[in-house]
């Protein structure tokens, strides 16, 4: 402040300055009496006075100020650590909150960044992100309006990216002439092995009415991935021990569930389910 103050007086000294040379060059060219060339001299010394008092109290204002902000300061930052000690924190833990909040947005716009395709291999990072979220949402420092804004942009990315990814991975396959499930599932782009057709079959049962009569021109979805709610049985599995898994029910006796949603592929024994047929889980 100090060096735009004197830079200010300095400004005035050259008006002055240029005024003064101006009147002793009227004063040369015009012969002026000596009596008016002092009139006018007085006139622009009062005139430099009142610019140095003027750049005073422009100064003095100034520091006034300084001060009123440096007090508006003081009693702001009072006000924000009460506000903090009232949710149980301080300054350090705002900003480590606030760098955890940065931090998962990184993450989630790296998984945005991400093509469905990778995405759906990623399930595992999506959830875990949601999690976390679901965590720094149960701290109290959520409830300050720029964590609720970070919030809310994180959530609006995770929806984007549900909605970027597919619900299931799966390849296409023309029936041609001559073709059976037994046949396609052995080939080697598809499975490579024929006793796999039950997959073909399970996924496809909205066409697949009857797995001995499939038509020419048929496109049937070959499973690449298992999604979210769908479970491949493996060999040795059955409903009971399938709803036990943790990533299923967690709960044995939840079995009817997925036989009420599949019961139109497993028929009407319970019991007996067959290898590599896909299940729908369902979650609600």
């Amino acid at each position: 402040m100090a060096h735009r103050n004197t830079a200010f007086l300095t400004l005035i000294f050259v008006l002055a300055l240029t005024l003064v040379v101006g009147s002793f060059s009227l004063f040369a060219q015009d012969k002026m009496g000596m009596d008016e060339y002092r009139a006018q001299l007085q006139d622009w010394q009062a005139k430099e006075a009142a610019a140095r008092q003027a750049a005073e109290e422009c100064a003095q204002a100034v520091e006034g100020l300084k001060g009123e902000i440096q007090a508006a300061d003081a009693e702001t930052e009072k006000v924000w650590s009460e506000i903090l000690a009232a949710i149980g924190t301080d300054q350090a833990g705002y900003e480590a909150y606030k760098a955890n909040l940065k931090a998962l947005e990184a993450e989630v716009d790296g998984l945005l960044a991400l093509s469905p395709e990778e995405l759906f291999k990623r399930r595992e990072d999506i959830k875990a992100a949601k999690e976390k979220l679901a965590g720094l949402k149960m701290d109290k420092l959520s409830v300050l309006t720029e964590m609720q804004n970070l919030i809310a942009t994180i959530e609006g990315k995770l929806t984007q990216v549900k909605n970027k990814m597919p619900k299931a991975i799966y390849d296409e396959y023309a029936v041609m002439v001559g073709d059976y499930l037994w046949k396609i599932s052995g080939k080697a782009d598809i499975y490579k092995d024929p006793t796999h057709w039950m997959r073909i079959y399970s996924y496809n049962k909205d066409q697949i009415k009857d797995p001995d009569l499939i038509y020419p021109q048929q496109v049937f979805k070959i499973q690449r991935e298992v999604g979210p709610e769908e479970y491949l049985v493996a060999k040795g599995d059955y409903l009971a021990k399938i709803a036990e898994k943790p990533d299923v029910f967690g709960d044995a006796a939840s079995w009817t569930k997925i036989y009420e949603k599949n019961k139109d592929i497993i028929g009407e024994d319970a019991n007996t389910i067959y290898p590599y047929t896909v299940l729908v889980i369902p979650k609600d």
